[in-house]
């Protein structure tokens, strides 16, 4: 992709981890996976499901080294989130290439709890 096509690509993903918060562009992001579906009552409520490259989950050991990732993405930036949408609280869901199979919580100390992996 050219540099013209990643930053219209970045337009496009409102509402992502990546068009949020991210500076610059890039081809490959998880960041571009984790989209924000819905905020009520002090929760923000995201869905990461396969963008690109950068989402390997086709099978169980790269579905999990995903999660691993998604949890680290989510630990860095849940304190922008916090401030961004004026929530306490993250709900996660985690999509593989069929279904949500995995999620995560994440609360105002920064504790993170898992579900299913």
């Amino acid at each position: 992709m050219t540099k013209e096509e990643l930053e219209k690509e970045k337009d496009e993903l409102v509402g992502t981890v990546y068009h949020d918060f991210i500076k610059g562009i890039r081809k490959n992001s998880i960041y571009k996976s984790m989209q924000l579906m819905n905020v009520k009552e002090k929760t923000a409520y995201y869905e990461c499901e396969p963008y690109d490259d950068a989402y390997p989950c086709s099978i169980d050991e790269k579905f999990f080294e995903t999660c691993e990732k998604l949890e680290r993405a989510f630990k860095k930036y849940y304190r922008h989130i916090f401030e961004k949408y004026d929530v306490n609280n993250i709900v996660v869901d985690i999509y593989d290439q069929y279904s949500c199979s995995a999620g995560l919580n994440v609360f105002e100390d920064g504790h993170i709890d898992r579900q299913n992996f």
